[in-house]
């Protein structure tokens, strides 16, 4: 029965049926979602744009994560679309460090410096009354953010 489930959430995320997911796991009792289906729900959250939700099952599974570059990059992730850029920044180090090779996580690590460093600049614009025009990311419903479905 478990090996089915896990299956059949793999499945549903291969084809972008997060809701799915989603919905499945939210059937089993909360004290129930062990780590592995913590993993799979916040995933899936990610991946609709829920990423306070994510983050708060990723939390749950942090002592296992301390050391999974995959993790600190779902965390990462999420911080980063909730525009908390040094979280990300934070996160997107560990990931690299744990796996300096993976291309996903260095190009998050350098956009969410890139906004981290445009927001410091718009503080600065603020004060003076000017409004530069924020430099292009990828949105989660953008093809960019939807290669990095992981």
């Amino acid at each position: 029965m478990r090996e089915e489930l896990i299956a059949q959430l793999n499945a549903w995320h291969e084809a972008d049926e997060f809701e799915e997911i989603v919905s499945r796991i939210k059937e089993v009792p909360t004290p129930l979602i062990d780590d592995e289906l913590a993993v799979h729900l916040g995933r899936a959250l990610n991946n609709l744009g829920r990423y306070k939700e994510a983050l708060k099952w990723f939390n749950k599974t942090a002592d296992k994560g301390k050391k999974d570059p995959l993790w600190h990059f779902r965390v990462g992730y999420a911080y980063y679309y909730l525009d908390q850029y040094d979280e990300a920044i934070r996160e997107f180090q560990i990931a690299h460090k744990l796996d300096p090779e993976d291309e996903d996580t260095i190009e998050f690590l350098e956009w969410s410096r890139s906004e981290a460093a445009a927001l410091a600049g718009t503080d600065d614009a603020e004060e003076s009354e000017e409004s530069p025009e924020s430099e292009e990311e990828p949105d989660a419903d953008s093809d960019e953010a939807a290669e990095t479905k992981r």
